[in-house]
């Protein structure tokens, strides 16, 4: 009985990851409301370190076939547990590690008319909950990367299932993000 809750609970997970991936290529092929361009990819980072990539799949093969490779290597993980009886269902969830990082495979924020990605997870507007801003100074944990994210904004997205978190570097992409989550919040 055991083993039958492990393999319903392992295969509900690799359905919710594998689900995931196929919205966030469904919507990489959508055009973008923001970045609009290469001056909006340069104002907001994913990562403080470099500039966001574009939000397409030609731009992500990597970080898209890497997650890929990981939701097939459980699956297969999984049919090998289910015929080889010498095999020990509890070290088998300690492949899901690299799934919960997965997040951050790709160095990618979009907004789109039904949502936004952010890194590899597209979360549709329904799911936002609230967002704020939060200046970078001498205090914040990515001070000190460069000079434009020093100068710049932490935008916090908060939903239902955690919270997102990005840098943004201009005011005016600063503005352009909060009229766009003002008005997705007060339709949530």
């Amino acid at each position: 009985m055991m083993k039958l809750i492990f393999e319903v609970l392992f295969l509900l997970i690799v359905i919710y990851y594998s689900y995931h991936y196929i919205i966030l290529i469904a919507q990489m092929k959508k055009p973008a409301l923001i970045p609009f361009d290469r001056t909006d990819l340069k104002t907001v980072r994913k990562f403080p370190q470099k500039s966001a990539d574009a939000p397409v799949i030609s731009k992500n093969k990597l970080g898209l076939t890497m997650y890929a490779v990981m939701l097939a290597f459980l699956i297969a993980m999984f049919i090998f547990g289910k015929y080889n009886m010498k095999f020990s269902w509890t070290y088998l969830y300690l492949l899901f590690i690299p799934l919960i990082n997965a997040k951050d495979l790709l160095n990618v924020f979009a907004v789109y008319d039904d949502g936004f990605i952010s890194g590899s997870k597209f979360v549709p507007w329904k799911k936002l909950q609230s967002f704020h801003f939060k200046k970078i100074d001498l205090n914040h944990k990515y001070y000190g990367y460069f000079q434009e994210v020093n100068e710049g904004y932490e935008l916090i997205l908060k939903t239902k299932m955690g919270s997102h978190s990005l840098v943004v570097t201009e005011e005016e992409m600063k503005e352009r993000l909060a009229w766009i989550f003002e008005e997705r919040v007060k339709e949530g």
